[in-house]
């Protein structure tokens, strides 16, 4: 199971609100792989909490024969198309791309790393995993996204839409 988180805090000037840059973001994924299941969107607080506006965030679940390298790539790419930038750490941003599971790979290179590494600790990525995917299982700490989700405090804020 391929798994890819998606979010969006900032309009963009070409596609509107923050779902609406999601939502393309998508139409370009799926040029690229298949779509198989897409989470309902989440709004999420910012993490760490800040001034910044609330996030919009999903995750899909992707087939593709891609190597991991080559997708995580494909994703910065799409990033970049939507005027991605990066000058400092959580920063709002119009669009956001996490490769974060792939069929159970476990990676730590200077480029990537599989798992994502703070996945099992961010509500806004374990509470949509749970709606399309409750049985995966963290290849690292052997437990399904209902048990992480079980794990972590409610210290961020976070709705279903």
């Amino acid at each position: 199971m391929i798994l890819v988180g998606i979010g969006s805090n900032l309009c963009s000037k070409k596609y509107g609100k923050p779902v609406d840059n999601c939502y393309e973001a998508i139409k370009v994924i799926k040029k690229k792989m298949i779509v198989e299941s897409l989470s309902p969107w989440f709004q999420s607080e910012p993490l760490p909490a800040s001034n910044q506006p609330w996030y919009i965030n999903g995750v899909l679940k992707v087939k593709t024969s891609l190597k991991p390298n080559i997708l995580l790539n494909i994703l910065l790419k799409i990033e970049n198309s939507f005027g991605r930038t990066r000058e400092k750490k959580n920063e709002s941003r119009v669009i956001d791309l996490d490769l974060l599971s792939y069929n159970n790979l476990i990676v730590d290179s200077k480029l990537l790393v599989l798992p994502h590494p703070r996945m099992h600790l961010r509500r806004f990525v374990l509470d949509p995993l749970i709606d399309i995917a409750p049985e995966w299982i963290h290849p690292v700490l052997k437990m399904n996204a209902i048990e992480l989700r079980k794990k972590i405090e409610n210290v961020q804020n976070i709705k279903k839409l």
